[in-house]
């Protein structure tokens, strides 16, 4: 349940800097959410990925995520 709860906690905070930025390198995402390790940074865009929340493109030797733009939100995150 513990582990339930901060993989949304790490999903929110991911989302929540993809709703500032149109997009962010994994290393940007790594350097800006310094709370998480490079493991649960990869966990969490592998998760948001499958489900559709955010698309993972490859631009050279880098990986840049984006979030998928919907009109209803896939992931609440109100009370993070």
């Amino acid at each position: 349940m513990v582990h339930h709860m901060a993989m949304l906690s790490s999903e929110c905070r991911l989302l929540e800097l993809l709703q500032v930025r149109k997009s962010l390198t994994l290393e940007q995402v790594v350097t800006l959410l310094p709370e998480l390790s490079w493991n649960q940074v990869f966990k969490t865009v592998d998760e948001l990925s499958r489900r559709g929340n955010i698309i993972l493109l490859r631009r050279g030797f880098d990986y840049e995520i984006e979030r998928v733009s919907s009109r209803q939100p896939a992931l609440s995150c109100s009370g993070w």
